[in-house]
C-alpha cells in the first residue's frame, strides 16, 4: 500500500466515522419518526463502512463531533428541504473515490453501493411530504433585519 493510498483510506475511514456521529445527532434532533428511523439506519451503515476501512488501515480514529453538532444546528436553521439534499450530495460525491479504491480493495464496493442508497434515502425523505420541522433561519434573518433597521432609525 502506497502512502497516498493509505492516506485516502484513512480519510475515507474518518469520513465514515464522522457520518456515524452526524446521523446519530440528526436522529436526535429531527421531528419526523420516519427520518429518525432512517438516520439510525444510516448511522449503523456508516459504522460498518468505518470498520471496512479500519480493517485496511489498522488505525483507531475518533469521530469529529463538531461536524455532527454543526449539521444539527444547520438542520435547526435550514430545515430538511435544504439540508437533506446537501447531505445527499456528499453521499453521492464519495462514489467516484470509492470506485477507484475498489480496484485494489474489493470490499469497498459494498460501501460505494451504500453511499448511493444513502443519497437516495435522503432524497426519498423529502418525497414523503412531511415537513414538520421548523427552520429558524427566516426568524434569525427577520430579527437581524429588525436590529439593523432599528439602528438605522436610532442614528437619525
Amino acid at each position: 500500500m502506497t502512502k497516498e493510498v493509505r492516506k485516502t483510506l484513512i480519510k475515507a475511514q474518518q469520513g465514515e466515522l464522522d457520518g456515524v456521529e452526524t446521523y446519530k445527532m440528526l436522529a436526535e434532533v429531527v421531528h419526523n419518526e420516519d427520518d429518525v428511523k432512517a438516520f439510525k439506519e444510516l448511522s449503523a451503515d456508516e459504522g460498518r463502512h468505518a470498520a471496512v476501512f479500519k480493517n485496511y488501515t489498522g488505525e483507531v480514529l475518533k469521530p469529529n463531533k463538531t461536524q455532527a453538532f454543526a449539521v444539527a444546528v444547520l438542520y435547526s436553521l435550514l430545515g430538511k428541504k435544504i439540508l437533506y439534499p446537501l447531505i445527499a450530495k456528499f453521499e453521492y460525491a464519495a462514489i467516484p473515490g470509492y470506485e477507484e479504491l475498489m480496484k485494489d480493495y474489493p470490499e469497498v464496493e459494498t460501501v460505494k453501493d451504500d453511499e448511493k442508497r444513502h443519497g437516495d434515502t435522503l432524497n426519498g425523505l423529502l418525497e414523503n411530504g412531511q415537513f414538520n420541522d421548523r427552520p429558524k433561519l427566516p426568524y434569525v434573518c427577520a430579527a437581524l433585519a429588525a436590529i439593523f433597521i432599528a439602528r438605522l432609525f436610532r442614528r437619525r
